[in-house]
């Protein structure tokens, strides 16, 4: 895992949405994203966001298909092996910090409320024990 991104949201943005932008900018800049989601009612959500978020274009994307642009999944891999060697993000979208795995990015989105800044707190502790440094990005 190369470098840590967190975005921390104000009170009125909508984590899905900007989840949505981040993996149109990914396929955008050619970056293989594997979104990590916490529950199936999470996944099948955000794979019906993907769809529809904008009135004149989509995300494509798939479901645990990692030969995909994007692939959505309720499992971390074993290994990055799908991807032939590729530089390949991973879009937390749980309340766990992700493994190292050899992911050349990880984003973490931090909604505005109390409840997610504690714990989006606890993930960035995590990823600091791991040798890592997390950037902020401040999302307004």
């Amino acid at each position: 895992m190369s470098a840590v991104n967190f975005y921390v949201l104000n009170d009125t943005a909508d984590r899905d949405l900007f989840a949505c932008r981040l993996c149109q900018r990914a396929l955008i800049e050619g970056l293989p994203l594997f979104v990590w989601c916490e529950t199936s009612e999470d996944l099948a959500r955000f794979d019906q966001l993907l769809w529809t978020y904008q009135a004149t274009s989509f995300v494509s994307h798939e479901t645990d298909d990692p030969s995909a642009p994007i692939c959505l999944s309720l499992t971390l891999p074993d290994d990055l092996s799908a991807w032939s060697g590729r530089a390949v993000g991973c879009l937390n979208l749980t309340s766990t910090a992700v493994a190292p795995l050899g992911f050349e990015r990880v984003l973490e989105i931090i909604a505005g409320s109390d409840t997610a800044k504690a714990a989006g707190r606890e993930r960035f502790k995590v990823y600091k024990q791991r040798g890592k440094t997390p950037v902020t990005h401040q999302i307004k």
